[in-house]
């Protein structure tokens, strides 16, 4: 399902605030998950918490992500080279030149898994909370995901 024109931002378009919060309203009261979505959402719930408190991230870290953003902390020469060939191969995507570390300073990229770990203890995480990645295939594997399942065993 793809919704045209949905995807325009709310504010910084000229229209007057009484006219955003309208559509900011309009769009919250249209947007309800059927009753069988409902359902399994809860079910999936009550399975995730029969093995206790838990916490599901989104790491953004997936191979398509990082070449079409240009986010490469952490990557090697031939990781950062593969991330902008698959970026090139894509014609319809407009931006090919990219400084991943002017990107990195304007917060355009996302956590790398090994600083997802520095701010789950920083934040006080218990250890043994389980962690459920809600997400693709992680770029780089286990390598990448080694410290965040180091300090976290029940990735």
């Amino acid at each position: 399902l793809h919704l045209n024109r949905t995807d325009a931002r709310l504010a910084n378009n000229g229209l007057p605030m009484e006219i955003q919060k309208l559509r900011c309203r309009v769009n919250y009261a249209s947007l309800r998950f059927t009753a069988e979505i409902e359902d399994l959402g809860k079910r999936v719930i009550r399975i995730l918490r029969q093995n206790g408190p838990f916490l599901v991230l989104h790491l953004r870290y997936e191979m398509d992500m990082l070449a079409f953003s240009g986010c490469t902390q952490g990557c090697s020469n031939e990781e950062a080279e593969e991330l902008t060939r698959m970026r090139y191969a894509y014609p319809w995507w407009k931006e090919k030149i990219i400084d991943s570390d002017l990107k990195r300073k304007d917060g355009f990229c996302p956590l790398t898994p090994e600083e997802t770990a520095l701010v789950l203890r920083a934040l006080d995480i218990d250890r043994s909370m389980q962690i459920y990645i809600a997400a693709g295939e992680i770029y780089g594997g286990k390598r990448r995901m080694a410290a965040l399942t180091s300090a976290y065993p029940n990735v």
